[in-house]
């Protein structure tokens, strides 16, 4: 890939954070755990299909989930299956261990605190994020400060420029300029960034502060 350099030094940020507060993201996995929608005192064992996860891993076996995106309920059957298949597997709070929550909950360990965000290359990257995609932001973002936010163009030279003129953080090449075409079309399409037709702009897309509630 175009960003590659930058990717590994992300991954050995990442190895780093494994090795000193055993946390990992998977973009992907097949969770097993105590139901955490039961109200019983001891819940049976279900199966759930999460993406975007970041679990911690303690030195006993222990895994316990830090965060987590989309998850959906999938039968024992399909978890096998996914598994076998080469899908994570993530048994959380002792459940391959102990055949109840209580069990379990006995041997919680308190929680050591973790930084939300790395920096590689002065770059500062939410742990587990997408590399491109927040690079493009941050230079979005500081575009729009003294602009009225930033092209195609200046976004390509911005993150392959080298310091003071760019940020030097990407390599220059057609596979980078491809890279950031369709991520821009993909911040756009979902609403991160707002493009401007007539001045070939692109900006971060306002969000409101307020909500407002109306009365049926």
């Amino acid at each position: 890939m175009a960003y590659s350099p930058l990717a590994r030094k992300l991954a050995k940020k990442e190895k780093e954070i494994l090795k000193k507060y055993g946390l990992a993201y998977l973009p992907e996995a097949v969770v097993e755990m105590f139901d955490p929608h039961s109200i019983a005192p001891n819940p049976q064992k279900t199966y759930w299909l999460i993406r975007n996860i970041t679990v911690r891993l303690y030195p006993d076996g222990k895994i316990e989930i830090e965060k987590l995106g989309k998850s959906e309920y999938i039968p024992k059957e399909l978890a096998e299956t996914l598994t076998e298949n080469g899908t994570p597997y993530i048994p959380v709070g002792f459940v391959n261990l102990y055949d109840t929550k209580l069990e379990a909950d006995l041997n919680r360990k308190p929680i050591t605190e973790m930084p939300e965000k790395l920096e590689v290359e002065g770059a500062v990257i939410p742990y587990g994020a997408n590399i491109l995609e927040t690079l493009i932001l941050t230079v979005v973002e500081k575009y729009s400060k003294t602009k009225h936010g930033a092209s195609e163009t200046d976004i390509i030279y911005a993150l392959t420029t080298p310091p003071p003129a760019g940020t030097g953080w990407l390599k220059l090449s057609a596979k980078l300029i491809k890279a950031v075409k369709q991520k821009l079309e993909q911040l756009t399409w979902k609403g991160i960034l707002t493009y401007n037709p007539k001045t070939m702009m692109y900006t971060l897309t306002p969000k409101p502060t307020t909500s407002t509630i109306e009365r049926d």
